[in-house]
């Protein structure tokens, strides 16, 4: 566990055993997703989670969250993040919101790989490939970084709709 969240973890116990009270452990993930339903109305949701660390298709099944598909090597947000460094996007306010931003200006689509298989997918792929040829591609004029900003993120959209689902998929 990294430093911060030790420091919470000892706040945590410390605050429990003064005031007396049980401390309860909480998914971090299914306290978005509970958020989402509390929030929506929705009753028996298909969640698209994504995250800089998960990219899961998850649905409650049986009384309990169960996970239909994910990613099979890296999570979007860690290619989102990977791909800022490879162009040197700033992080301010954040890598994945800049990017964006870049992608609306972008007019020419570059074709990436993609893998999906079944309800799960890869990001690796695509970002090996862009990390490859980005320079390559940028120094030749062939595109610009908006475009390789606009056909990434349209890329790996179409990668999570084809792995399963939306971000709110559920009866009310």
């Amino acid at each position: 566990m990294g430093a911060p969240l030790v420091t919470v973890a000892v706040v945590a116990r410390t605050l429990a055993q003064l005031w007396n009270k049980p401390l309860l452990g909480v998914n971090h993930c299914v306290g978005h997703i509970e958020m989402g339903r509390l929030i929506t109305g929705a009753q028996n949701p298909t969640v698209l989670y994504v995250s800089g660390g998960n990219t899961q298709v998850i649905a409650y099944s049986e009384r309990r969250y169960r996970i239909f598909g994910e990613t099979i090597d890296i999570a979007v947000g860690n290619c989102l993040d990977r791909f800022a460094r490879v162009l040197k996007i700033s992080n301010d306010p954040s890598p994945g919101y800049n990017i964006e931003q870049m992608a609306k200006k972008g007019q020419k689509l570059v074709e990436l790989p993609y893998t999906v298989k079944g309800m799960d997918v890869s990001f690796s792929g695509i970002l090996s490939h862009i990390e490859e040829v980005a320079h390559k591609m940028l120094a030749s004029g062939e595109c610009t970084p908006e475009d390789l900003c606009f056909s990434l993120q349209l890329q790996v959209g179409s990668e999570e709709r084809r792995g399963g689902g939306g971000l709110w998929v559920g009866s009310k």
